[in-house]
């Protein structure tokens, strides 16, 4: 496992040209991070730089890029990082990887910002929201889970249902459990301690969609391993 890790961790620094291609993904993310903020200043007079990083998750085409190099490490045929091209393809596999995303994070996003509301009410409501957020974050966790094997069914049958099936989706996993379990955690770690370098005023803001895009792509590629030995 530790020799996986390490493997995917060099993997987006490796191969030709690699710099540009992942200087392209940070600066798509950026370059979102950037038109979020001006638009909430145009808005509300406020530059909203401690949510900018969240908005990395609408960025279509570095989401469609991990999503290449997911395919690719589940058919065993990507050894490096892949050009960037066919931008309309990588819009639409970013689009389809957010929808996924977004149906199984839409409990959880419930839970949370019915939380905050309460939480903004103060009071008696303030336990409450705190309750309803912590529910929210635990049931992010729980359903995220099956996220990465979700993808990898989609890629394998090309169909969206498939990955919405709990049959196949706990046989893929049941198979790698133990592999799948720790790719996860090591996941859920790395993203806490990346969320950690975001939450630095400004600098955080701008370093944030590069780092989360490296981020990304070691995480493409560990469960693109363990999960085509499911399949």
């Amino acid at each position: 496992m530790r020799v996986r890790i390490r493997a995917s961790a060099r993997f987006p620094i490796e191969g030709a040209d690699w710099p540009r291609k992942l200087l392209i993904g940070g600066a798509t993310g950026l370059l979102v991070e950037l038109v979020f903020v001006g638009l909430a200043y145009l808005a509300s007079e406020e530059a909203a730089f401690g949510i900018a990083p969240l908005v990395v998750l609408v960025n279509l085409p570095a989401i469609g890029y991990a999503l290449r190099v997911y395919r690719g490490t589940l058919r065993w045929d990507v050894t490096v990082l892949p050009e960037w091209e066919d931008w309309p393809g990588l819009f639409y596999g970013g689009l389809l990887v957010f929808v996924i995303a977004l149906v199984y994070g839409m409990v959880p996003l419930l839970l949370l910002l019915l939380g905050l509301g309460l939480l903004v009410k103060g009071g008696i409501l303030l336990f409450l929201g705190m309750v309803l957020m912590v529910l929210g974050v635990l049931a992010g966790v729980f359903t995220l889970f099956f996220f990465p094997m979700a993808l990898a069914r989609y890629i394998g049958q090309r169909r969206l249902e498939a990955a919405f099936h709990p049959g196949l989706l706990w046989e893929g996993i049941n198979g790698v459990l133990a592999e799948y379990v720790a790719t996860y955690l090591v996941s859920v770690g790395l993203y806490i301690l990346a969320g950690l370098v975001a939450a630095i005023p400004y600098v955080g803001a701008l370093s944030w969609p590069f780092l989360w895009f490296y981020l990304s792509l070691v995480q493409a590629r560990l469960f693109g391993e363990i999960c085509a030995k499911a399949s």
